[in-house]
């Protein structure tokens, strides 16, 4: 019963903010407008300074432990192996090139920042968070380097190497984990006034960032595409997840480790996948159906798999 109603406290949460964005939408109080606005707002600055305030406050990296390292760079191969996991899976079935990328992308790439901060604080705490930051340090950048590289790839049109490195280095929150990681190798310490002007702005990013979310809920014409959507919802909430984690306690990791590596792997597609594969003329309506159906079913799947791992006594 403990651990259930552990595994409800992490969802809970999550859901009723992200109905209440649902509800907020149905009400007429948001609108396509005012909502592009915010989602503006919450990953430009936001999130962004929430990420900056998570990698600053890691400290000194000349002090990271072996088991650290590890834990980087674990996460850093096994996202290589599920985009390679994904395309072996996709390559052989999918001729249109636009859809490919999409579908790859919703696979590997997921709201990590987002889920595995609400995650781990809820199971943890804040001194949970610390291994969510350092995770960010290789996460978000190999997530957003490689949907760069996968959607222009495929895009049909030629690749322009100068293109990709300013598509990468214009990434907001690729953006803010180098800044916090400059702060920390140049010892500039933020004075207080500044830095509590900053962490009382990141404290707004994770419920507007869910209100957003599920304000933004959009199903339409789901059913060209169901068997799309069906594989990549079990390729990411129940197969990234399960190698993921499975190939990490075998290794060794356990406890805030695993719950970190879960947060990574078990949260819904990014909704910046969206955005992106929009922006770079790809299957935009598939990417926008993929983040939907992912968002809504990961709040059964996060609450099993808490539950699962709670007990077998791994978190």
């Amino acid at each position: 019963m403990e651990n259930f109603l552990l595994a409800l406290n992490v969802v809970l949460p999550i859901f009723l903010t992200m109905a209440l964005g649902f509800y907020l939408k149905r009400l007429k109080m948001v609108d396509e407008s005012s909502l592009n606005t915010m989602n503006k707002l919450v990953f430009r600055v936001f999130m962004s300074t929430l990420l900056f305030l998570n990698v600053y406050n890691i400290g000194d990296l000349s002090k990271l432990s072996i088991d650290n390292l590890k834990l980087l760079g674990y996460a850093f191969i096994i996202i290589f192996v599920i985009v390679f996991l994904a395309w072996l899976i996709y390559m052989p079935k999918v001729k249109e090139k636009k859809k490919l990328s999409v579908l790859i992308q919703g696979v590997y790439r997921g709201n990590f920042v987002l889920f595995g901060l609400a995650i781990v604080d809820s199971i943890y705490g804040k001194e949970g968070l610390a291994t969510v930051s350092l995770l960010t340090i290789v996460v978000i950048p190999t997530f957003n380097v490689l949907a760069v590289i996968i959607l222009e790839y495929y895009s049909g049109r030629e690749i322009s190497k100068l293109k990709l490195i300013k598509q990468v280095f214009k990434n907001p929150l690729i953006i803010a984990t180098l800044l916090g990681i400059v702060f920390i190798l140049l010892r500039i310490n933020i004075p207080k006034p500044i830095y509590k002007t900053l962490s009382d702005i990141s404290k707004i990013s994770t419920p507007l960032a869910f209100i957003v979310l599920g304000a933004e809920l959009q199903f339409g014409n789901m059913l060209k595409n169901v068997k799309y959507l069906i594989s990549v919802n079990l390729l990411r909430l129940i197969v990234n997840p399960l190698i993921t984690i499975g190939i990490g306690k075998l290794i060794g990791f356990q406890g805030i480790e695993l719950v970190a590596l879960l947060s990574m792997s078990a949260c819904p597609t990014a909704v910046a996948s969206y955005t992106m594969a929009k922006e770079m003329k790809a299957d935009g309506d598939l990417a926008g159906e993929i983040v939907a159906t992912t968002s809504m079913f990961s709040i059964l799947t996060i609450f099993c798999w808490v539950l699962i791992l709670k007990n077998m006594a791994w978190i």
